[in-house]
Protein backbone atom coordinates (compact mmCIF):
# COMPACT_ATOMS: atom_id res chain seq x y z
CA UNK A 1 0.00 0.00 0.00
CA UNK A 2 1.32 3.66 -0.94
CA UNK A 3 1.75 5.94 2.30
CA UNK A 4 -0.77 8.04 3.16
CA UNK A 5 -4.04 7.85 2.99
CA UNK A 6 -5.72 3.96 3.13
CA UNK A 7 -8.89 3.85 1.11
CA UNK A 8 -11.51 1.54 2.53
CA UNK A 9 -10.86 -0.88 -0.26
CA UNK A 10 -7.31 -1.21 0.41
CA UNK A 11 -8.58 -2.08 3.94
CA UNK A 12 -11.03 -4.49 2.61
CA UNK A 13 -8.79 -6.32 0.39
CA UNK A 14 -5.82 -6.66 3.21
CA UNK A 15 -8.27 -8.37 6.08
CA UNK A 16 -9.99 -10.61 3.26
CA UNK A 17 -10.62 -13.88 4.17
CA UNK A 18 -8.28 -15.30 1.14
CA UNK A 19 -5.58 -13.06 1.90
CA UNK A 20 -6.16 -14.36 6.26
CA UNK A 21 -5.68 -17.98 4.84
CA UNK A 22 -3.29 -17.57 3.10
CA UNK A 23 -1.11 -16.09 6.28
CA UNK A 24 -2.37 -18.67 8.40
CA UNK A 25 -1.01 -21.72 6.39
CA UNK A 26 2.22 -19.82 5.75
CA UNK A 27 2.57 -19.45 9.63
CA UNK A 28 2.12 -23.59 9.78
CA UNK A 29 -1.97 -23.55 10.49
CA UNK A 30 -2.45 -26.09 7.31
CA UNK A 31 -6.37 -25.71 8.03
CA UNK A 32 -6.42 -21.86 7.81
CA UNK A 33 -8.02 -21.42 10.64
CA UNK A 34 -7.22 -20.12 14.10
CA UNK A 35 -7.26 -22.32 17.14
CA UNK A 36 -10.17 -21.24 19.75
CA UNK A 37 -9.02 -18.00 21.71
CA UNK A 38 -6.55 -16.70 18.87
CA UNK A 39 -6.31 -14.00 16.61
CA UNK A 40 -4.43 -12.16 13.72
CA UNK A 41 -2.56 -9.42 14.73
CA UNK A 42 -1.04 -6.73 12.28
CA UNK A 43 2.06 -5.72 14.22
CA UNK A 44 1.49 -1.94 11.84
CA UNK A 45 -1.91 -2.11 11.93
CA UNK A 46 -3.70 -2.06 8.44
CA UNK A 47 -5.08 1.54 8.81
CA UNK A 48 -1.35 2.79 8.62
CA UNK A 49 -0.70 1.13 5.60
CA UNK A 50 0.52 -2.14 7.10
CA UNK A 51 -0.32 -5.55 5.17
CA UNK A 52 -0.89 -8.87 5.91
CA UNK A 53 1.99 -10.46 5.35
CA UNK A 54 3.66 -13.38 7.84
CA UNK A 55 6.32 -10.79 8.46
CA UNK A 56 3.56 -8.21 10.14
CA UNK A 57 1.14 -10.67 11.55
CA UNK A 58 1.41 -12.26 15.17
CA UNK A 59 -0.78 -15.03 16.42
CA UNK A 60 -2.02 -13.92 20.00
CA UNK A 61 -4.60 -14.46 22.01
CA UNK A 62 -7.69 -12.58 22.31
CA UNK A 63 -7.16 -11.57 25.90
CA UNK A 64 -3.04 -10.42 24.53
CA UNK A 65 -5.05 -8.35 21.40
CA UNK A 66 -7.57 -6.30 23.74
CA UNK A 67 -4.67 -5.12 25.73
CA UNK A 68 -2.74 -3.94 23.40
CA UNK A 69 -5.54 -2.00 21.50
CA UNK A 70 -6.63 -0.76 25.14
CA UNK A 71 -2.69 0.13 25.39
CA UNK A 72 -2.71 2.01 21.81
CA UNK A 73 -5.85 3.84 22.85
CA UNK A 74 -4.49 5.12 25.86
CA UNK A 75 -1.35 6.45 24.19
CA UNK A 76 -3.35 8.08 21.99
CA UNK A 77 -2.23 6.34 18.88
CA UNK A 78 -5.67 5.30 17.96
Amino acid sequence: MAKGKVTRAQIRKERSPEKTEKVLRQKGYSSGKLPKGKVLHHVKPVMEGGKTTPKNTRIISKAKHKQIHANRKKRGEI
